[in-house]
């Protein structure tokens, strides 16, 4: 009778240990599982309104907007536009000045808010989403520029 509660109490021992040690390892892969699944990021892609410069409120009234495609961009105020090609890998983006640019302001220089748009988005090089990727807010060392889906 000893040695049969005994052999009862091994094996119930036993049992004990073997769901012990599988209790982390399920844990494991489930954390592998979540781990290899990103996040997915909003592209860029689309028309988007300027609605701050660099932490100002007030860009909406500049009129400006963004034309984003596959590797360009194009950022309009009134009479004047500029344009970057540009690289985007998850939130890590990248602009490169473009010479081409156009303007129908009979030589008028862009206001200075214009000018600080430009430096912020060629200086970018990080993409913030927010809003179910409806905002974006690109900086670098050159400032912010917040758009918004139009």
């Amino acid at each position: 009778m000893f040695r049969a509660l005994s052999a009862a109490l091994l094996l119930f021992a036993a049992g004990c240990d073997r769901q012990e040690a599988a209790a982390p390892a399920a844990k494991e892969v489930a954390n592998e599982a979540s781990a290899a699944a990103p996040v997915a990021v909003p592209s860029l892609e689309g028309s988007w309104a300027v609605t701050r410069v660099g932490g100002v409120a007030d860009a909406a009234a500049l009129g400006m907007t963004a034309a984003i495609s596959r590797n360009s961009v194009t950022l309009s105020t009134g009479c004047l536009r500029r344009a970057w090609t540009y690289t985007q890998k998850r939130n890590v983006v990248a602009f490169t000045a473009s010479p081409a640019g156009s303007s129908n302001c009979g030589g008028g220089a862009p206001g200075a808010g214009a000018e600080t748009a430009y430096a912020a988005l060629t200086e970018a090089n990080i993409a913030i989403f927010s809003k179910d990727g409806k905002e974006a807010s690109l900086s670098g060392t050159g400032g912010t520029l917040t758009l918004e889906r139009r």
